[in-house]
């Protein structure tokens, strides 16, 4: 089976209005359909409280356990969510920090 999304070559032009920009349209709707960069991340948390500090953007996902506090950080000051559990957004560099009890399930799920 063809896979019509893979990234044009050196040798396709992009000229618009011609049957030759279809690679590049097909290529541009793929970006912009946003295939994922990979698959989701285990994280394994240490101990209480745990940072993680995302080196991509992306969404880390805290579900079950016993949270008590969750704090994201993007220039080293911590702020209070509010939150317990959720799905939170970060860029590359953020940190999110936890505190439980019990220890959650975390995944990192790349933009």
């Amino acid at each position: 089976m063809a896979h019509y999304r893979t990234a044009p070559t050196y040798e396709q032009p992009l000229v618009i209005g011609s049957n030759t920009s279809s690679v590049y349209y097909r290529w541009f709707q793929d970006i912009d359909l946003g295939s994922p960069p990979s698959s989701e991340l285990t994280v394994t948390a240490t101990g209480s409280p745990f940072t993680y500090s995302s080196n991509m953007k992306g969404n880390l996902v805290v579900s079950g356990g016993t949270v008590t506090a969750i704090s994201i950080s993007r220039s080293g000051t911590f702020y209070a969510t509010g939150q317990t559990s959720g799905v939170f957004t970060l860029a590359a560099n953020d940190q999110l920090m936890i505190v439980y009890s019990a220890v959650p399930t975390l995944v990192f799920m790349p933009l």
